[in-house]
C-alpha cells in the first residue's frame, strides 16, 4: 500500500516520514505541488493511494483545491494543517472523503497523525456489523465506520446480527441500538458473551435514550462501551479507536503467552489448557474427538543442510498449511520442534481420513526454492479417537505412538487407529 503526501514543506515532510516508519509499513510519495500531485494520482491509477495526508495551501493552487482534487479521485485524506477554527472545521466534516483534520502544532499532533494513519490501515481488514432497526441509523453509522475504512455489514434487530455473526466469526467490532425486536441489545451482547471474550469481540451499544442507567446496564451484560444520540463524527471515531486499539493490545498480550512465536499456532500449553475442555464438552455432548500428530520428514537435514533460516521458512509453511487445510473449530497447536498436533470434534473416521491425507498430499506437494534440488518436504501422521476415560495427555501419547509406526513403515503416510 502507498500513502500520497501532499506538503509544501520539505522539513515538515520530512519528519512526518520518519515518524510514519516508526507506525506503519507503507510506501510515502512525497509531492509539494497540486501539479505533482496530479501526476502522481494518474502514474497509479492501477494501485490507487490507500490514503493521503494533505496541507490546505500550495504554492501553485487555491486554498481547498488539492483536497478538492483528492476528494474527486475518492483518496480518504487527513488534512495536516497550520491553521484550524470552528468554521473550517464545520467544513471538514461536510466532506465524506475527508477522515480527520490535525493541526501542526506539536510532535504530538504529529505522533497523532502517524497513530491514526496506522488506524485506517488497520481498519481495511476489520469487520464491523452496525445493528439497529431504524435504517436511517444504519445508513449513517454505516458511513462513518466505511469512512474510516472499515469494512461493514448491516443487521435490523438482534437475531439477525447473531445470524450474520455465525456466518462471519472474524467480526470484530458491533455497534448497536438497544431497543430492537425480537431480541434486542442486551439479549444480543449476552447471547455473544457466551462464546466472545471482551478482547475477541468489541460491543459499543448506542440509543438516543440519555440515560446513565441503560449506559451501565449495556456494560454489565458485556459490552465495551456505550455512546448516546446524537454525536459528534469525531468523538465516535475517538471511541471507536480508542476500543479496538485495546482490543488490539489485549489481543497481543494473549497471544504472547498462547502462541508460538514463529508459527503463530497455538502452543503446547495452551493446546493442553483448551483441549481438555474441549475433550470434556464432546464427551458431554455424545460427539466423538480425534487427536492428530504429525511432524516433518527429516527436518533435521533441512537444517543442517540449508541453515535454520530455510527450517523457520518450512515449520511456517507447514502451518500455513494446517491452518488451511482443516476446519475454524479444529485446535492446532505447534507442540514443540518439527512437530504438531490437531485436536478434531464431531468427525466421522472417512472424513477424517479424506481431511488428514489431503494435508499430507498439500504439505508434500508445496514446493520451497529455499530447498533448491530438494524443493519439498514431507509429513507422518499418528491418528487416534478418544476412548472412555482417557484424558488428553493419554490421547496423545497414543497418537505419538502411532506417528512413530508411519516412521518406521516409510514415512510420509497417515497412520490412522484400527
Amino acid at each position: 500500500m502507498k500513502i500520497l503526501l501532499v506538503e509544501s514543506s520539505k522539513t515538515v515532510s520530512s519528519l512526518l516520514t520518519i515518524e510514519l516508519e516508526k507506525f506503519v509499513h507503507v510506501d510515502v510519495d512525497w509531492v509539494d505541488s497540486l501539479q505533482a500531485a496530479k501526476d502522481h494520482i494518474k502514474q497509479n491509477t492501477d494501485s490507487p493511494y490507500a490514503l493521503a495526508i494533505s496541507c490546505m495551501s500550495l504554492s501553485d493552487a487555491r486554498d481547498w483545491e488539492a483536497i478538492s482534487l483528492l476528494s474527486s479521485h475518492n483518496i480518504p485524506t487527513i488534512i495536516f494543517s497550520s491553521a484550524f477554527n470552528e468554521k473550517q472545521r464545520d467544513e471538514f466534516l461536510k466532506n465524506p472523503i475527508i477522515v480527520d483534520y490535525v493541526v501542526k502544532e506539536s510532535r504530538v499532533g504529529l505522533r497523532y497523525l502517524c497513530n491514526m494513519v496506522h488506524r485506517l490501515l488497520k481498519n481495511r481488514e476489520i469487520k464491523a456489523m452496525v445493528v439497529d432497526d431504524a435504517s436511517a441509523i444504519r445508513t449513517h453509522v454505516g458511513s462513518l465506520l466505511r469512512q474510516y475504512q472499515f469494512q461493514v455489514l448491516e443487521a435490523e434487530n438482534g437475531q439477525q446480527a447473531l445470524d450474520i455473526l455465525q456466518d462471519n466469526r472474524d467480526i470484530k467490532l458491533i455497534i448497536s441500538d438497544y431497543t430492537m425486536a425480537p431480541v434486542d441489545g442486551f439479549e444480543m451482547t449476552k447471547t455473544i458473551r457466551e462464546t466472545y471474550e471482551k478482547e475477541e469481540l468489541a460491543i459499543i451499544g448506542l440509543s438516543g435514550v440519555d440515560s446513565a442507567t441503560l449506559s451501565a446496564r449495556f456494560i454489565k451484560v458485556g459490552a465495551n462501551d456505550f455512546i448516546t444520540k446524537p454525536f459528534q463524527p469525531e468523538e465516535f471515531f475517538c471511541r471507536i479507536t480508542q476500543t479496538v486499539d485495546l482490543i488490539e493490545k489485549t489481543q497481543a498480550l494473549v497471544d504472547a503467552a498462547t502462541r508460538d512465536f514463529l508459527t503463530g499456532l497455538y502452543n503446547r500449553r495452551f493446546f493442553f489448557e483448551n483441549g481438555e475442555g474441549k475433550l470434556n464438552r464432546a464427551r458431554r455432548e455424545g460427539t466423538n474427538i480425534a487427536l492428530a500428530m504429525l511432524d516433518i520428514d527429516h527436518f533435521k537435514s533441512v537444517n543442517d543442510t540449508y541453515g535454520h533460516d530455510v527450517g523457520d521458512e518450512v515449520l511456517k509453511g507447514v502451518s500455513k498449511l494446517l491452518v488451511e487445510c482443516t476446519r475454524d473449530h479444529d485446535l492446532v497447536a505447534r507442540m514443540g520442534g518439527e512437530e504438531f498436533c490437531i485436536l478434531l470434534n464431531d468427525i466421522t473416521k472417512n472424513e477424517l481420513s479424506e481431511l488428514l491425507e489431503a494435508l499430507r498430499k498439500t504439505i508434500e506437494q508445496k514446493q520451497y526454492a529455499s530447498l533448491e534440488d530438494r524443493k519439498n518436504v514431507t509429513s507422518s501422521f499418528g491418528v487416534v479417537y478418544a476412548q472412555a476415560g482417557e484424558n488428553l495427555d493419554d490421547l496423545v501419547k497414543r497418537a505419538d505412538k502411532l506417528l512413530y509406526r508411519s516412521k518406521e513403515t516409510g514415512r510420509n503416510k497417515v497412520t490412522v487407529e484400527d
